[in-house]
């Protein structure tokens, strides 16, 4: 297990003239390979509004899965051009998220150092789609 810097940045869609709410933070992680996996952990901060909660990336060369545990808990799988549906559990209750991966690019070196890059459409209980992107730095 080796401790690396982590620099999250998501972009998301907030309303149908597409504005857009940037958030970027860089946290310190662990990594681990496991097989032709990368792991990384990382306690969320105040900035993502998910303080108390515990992210683990599980990275693939073709997919990657993001669970939160904690005050804000799900599970995503990202791969491209597939749709998942999921749980969201909030303090302010549970939600249907359905979402549909549309990019699903991972630049990681054989040391799991590099970028993940991903871009998906999400339905966030009854509301309409947002489209969002996630970037991914580890160094």
């Amino acid at each position: 297990m080796e401790n690396v810097k982590v620099k999250i940045t998501t972009v998301q869609t907030v309303d149908e003239a597409r504005n857009e709410d940037i958030i970027e933070f860089v946290t310190e992680a662990t990594l681990e390979k496991i097989d032709t996996c990368f792991i990384i952990n990382y306690d969320e901060s105040d900035i993502t509004e998910s303080k108390g909660s515990r992210t683990r990336l599980k990275i693939y060369k073709d997919k990657m899965v993001m669970t939160k545990i904690g005050t804000y808990s799900s599970k995503m799988e990202f791969e491209e051009k597939i749709s998942n549906k999921n749980l969201y559990t909030t303090p302010y209750g549970t939600f249907d998220l359905d979402f549909t991966t549309i990019i699903y690019d991972n630049s990681l070196d054989e040391f799991g150092k590099g970028q993940v890059y991903i871009e998906y459409k999400i339905i966030f209980g009854n509301t309409g789609d947002n489209y969002n992107k996630l970037k991914i730095d580890i160094f």
